[in-house]
């Protein structure tokens, strides 16, 4: 039987050309597309690239995959493949995590462990007490984190809510959460005196330079989850804070997002029962 072909439109509206062999979907995909040297071979919900035999699950956009989504933009890395192909000839797929807390990296390879049947090799860097989660090279992964997930390559700039996160509430709860634990931290701050008596405040806090993603944190906050806050720039810093204060707005987040990792999330409550409660 002669090979079938395909005209495929992925989300970026460049064409690209697919066609059947023994049951398998295989891409050819422009240069520019995705991305360099082999092909991806689709088959049902897996993928390969032609020399593995090696298969992973292509999973539905989920939950999971928002809060994966907002971590990897805080504290992920996908390799610029361009950029190593000029460098070295050859295209590179690196895909790495890091974070002073191994469970949060052990829950990031929980997600992916779940989804892709593929996970993370996770190890301590001494000099500065950081655990590192890593894949050294999947190029089926990193084509579906940065195609489909809308993750960027590289050095991240202009960072924005994926589109497809924007559609559903608890997509959007989830990858907020996912953010706050890679960027996020909570803290007693003072409030005021009052006849000679203390009074304190939780406060929530992202730190970030790009403003632009702040911003768009907080317009999503206020209109979906109607939890306030504000942004500041950082004193004598190229960064800002977005910072999350009245009691009203600190209960609403722990209810309505709060964070998976678990030394956030217990400090979170702690720090609730002391000053709330």
């Amino acid at each position: 039987m002669p090979a079938r072909f395909y005209l495929l439109f992925p989300p970026t509206g460049q064409v690209c050309v697919a066609f059947i062999k023994k049951n398998y979907l295989i891409f050819s995909m422009p240069k520019e597309e995705y991305l360099l040297g082999e092909n991806i071979i689709l088959k049902g919900n897996t993928a390969r690239v032609p020399r593995s035999r090696h298969e992973l699950n292509i999973p539905v956009l989920d939950a999971d995959l928002a809060y994966l989504a907002g971590y990897h933009l805080g504290d992920g890395y996908l390799e610029d493949s361009f950029k190593t192909f000029k460098r070295s000839g050859k295209g590179g797929y690196e895909i790495s995590y890091a974070d002073s807390d191994i469970k949060q990296i052990e829950l990031i390879n929980s997600i992916i462990k779940n989804k892709f049947g593929t996970g993370l090799t996770i190890n301590k860097r001494p000099a500065n007490n950081v655990w590192i989660g890593r894949i050294g090279s999947c190029k089926v992964l990193h084509w579906f984190l940065h195609k489909k997930v809308g993750l960027q390559m590289g050095k991240k700039s202009k960072i924005c809510i994926p589109k497809w996160i924007l559609t559903n509430e608890n997509f959007l709860a989830m990858f907020l959460s996912g953010f706050f634990d890679a960027e996020g931290d909570v803290s007693k701050t003072t409030n005021r005196r009052y006849k000679d008596k203390m009074y304190y405040r939780v406060k929530i806090q992202l730190t970030q330079k790009e403003k632009n993603i702040l911003l768009e944190i907080k317009d999503v906050l206020r209109k979906l989850f109607a939890i306030n806050c504000d942004i500041n720039k950082k004193w004598n810093q190229d960064a800002f804070t977005l910072r999350i204060l009245s009691k009203k707005a600190v209960i609403r987040f722990r209810e309505r997002i709060n964070f998976r990792n678990m030394i956030k999330k217990e400090k979170l409550d702690k720090l609730i029962s002391e000053v709330y409660l």
